[in-house]
């Protein structure tokens, strides 16, 4: 599918939906470095509007692909259990008190500003 090509204005309406900020982890992002997420991928469905677009850290908007917003939050929410069984590392971290595991239910961004309005 062609995505739109968005124009500065566009780019800068998109951006200001969370003041300056990637809509899921809510790490501060300039304007240039933003990568506009699809809320609903276009690969299932979503719209190529402004209404289906949030601003997107690299991080997160590669991670989130064309995955949906709930599937995103329980790839996150599963972090630590993959870190657990993946990661040397970060088990030896654990165990030396460096990181301390707090799982818990993911609030996204975006979804602290709604609850702020």
């Amino acid at each position: 599918m062609i995505r739109k090509r968005l124009s500065k204005k566009e780019r800068k309406r998109v951006y200001e939906k969370t003041g300056g900020r990637c809509a899921y982890c809510g790490y501060r992002i300039q304007i240039g470095a933003m990568q506009v997420d699809h809320v609903k991928p276009l690969a299932h469905g979503g719209k190529d509007t402004e209404s289906n677009m949030f601003p997107a850290c690299r991080s997160c908007n590669h991670r989130k692909g064309a995955s949906s917003v709930e599937s995103f939050r329980a790839q996150v929410e599963c972090f630590i259990s993959v870190l657990e069984r993946d990661s040397v590392t970060y088990k030896n971290a654990v165990r030396f008190g460096l990181v301390k595991p707090r799982p818990q239910k993911i609030k996204f961004y975006f979804e602290k500003m709604e609850g702020k309005t």
